[in-house]
């Protein structure tokens, strides 16, 4: 059955929010950063994925990579996913690093159709009645990405966070 997709971008007009933090012990963040994902917008574990945890050891300064993906339900037809993904090294004697963090999300509804009527008429009514309720959801992703920001900061003992 084919489907009437909608996707926008949670921190438009970029794509991703880059974080970069000199600080102590960068690493931690790798072993939070679910927790924190979960806490902050509310997923169950059923809905996050860890896609790639990786260190190189091999030399001075220890490199860590990670990603992580969760889905909140709005609703029958809205999605909102999360990605986080985060790149540093931290020297292994002094445990001093840097960090680099890239936060996106993406709101996308999905609406099956079945005959050429139908989609047109699911058009309005996305435009005209659904639109509002999307804008909500992606204001709200907005303030939850922003309060994570805040998370992450506090937790690297950064000022402003």
């Amino acid at each position: 059955m084919p489907e009437l997709v909608m996707k926008s971008d949670i921190l438009a007009p970029a794509h991703t929010k880059t974080l970069k933090f000199s600080c102590d012990h960068p690493s931690k963040l790798m072993k939070i950063m679910p927790t924190l994902m979960k806490e902050t917008f509310k997923i169950t574990s059923t809905n996050f994925f860890e896609d790639k945890i990786k260190w190189d050891i091999s030399a001075d300064p220890v490199e860590f990579y990670g990603e992580w993906r969760g889905k909140d339900t709005k609703d029958n037809r809205t999605t909102l996913w999360i990605s986080v993904k985060l790149q540093g090294k931290q020297s292994s004697k002094e445990k001093k690093g840097e960090i680099t963090v890239w936060l996106s999300g993406s709101l996308i509804t999905n609406i099956p159709y079945s005959m050429i009527i139908d989609k047109s008429l699911y058009r309005i009514y996305a435009y005209y009645f659904y639109s509002n309720q999307r804008r909500e959801y992606s204001a709200r992703a907005r303030d939850l990405f922003g309060k994570l920001e805040v998370e992450i900061k506090k937790q690297l003992e950064i000022e402003g966070g």
